[in-house]
């Protein structure tokens, strides 16, 4: 289980721990990429099959449906619930939805660097630019 982030705890050992936490998994990470780089809302369905190809490497028509399945699986019962409990993204079980928030709008993430180690800035964007 997570903690919610907030950003006023943002100095907080607490929510470097949870940010750390949501992070230290390859799947979140690899999800909160791709929700970052296409801002619509997206299928839990269409997210597995992309984070699939992307673990395998492979292009998304070369995935199976037991790839698929098996990341929906992970997605629905591990990696999602940690996300939404987060505030991170907005989860639609319902409809199977998953949309990014502006929380995670707000967080500015720097690409890994080249040990593969997650380099992050914890330091929020101001809404004027500056």
């Amino acid at each position: 289980m997570v903690e919610q982030l907030r950003l006023e705890q943002v100095d907080s050992p607490e929510f470097l721990d949870t940010l750390y936490t949501l992070l230290a998994d390859a799947t979140r990470r690899n999800a909160l990429q791709y929700l970052l780089a296409h801002r619509e809302p997206v299928s839990i369905h269409r997210l597995a099959l992309e984070l699939a190809a992307a673990e395998a490497r492979i292009d998304g028509e070369d995935v199976t449906s037991e790839q698929q399945q098996e990341l929906t699986l992970l997605l629905e019962h591990i990696h999602l619930p940690a996300l939404s409990e987060s505030g991170v993204i907005d989860w639609d079980r319902t409809d199977g939805v998953v949309t990014v928030t502006s929380l995670l709008d707000q967080l500015t993430y720097l690409t890994p660097d080249p040990s593969g180690l997650p380099g992050l800035s914890a330091s929020v964007r101001c809404e004027d630019g500056h």
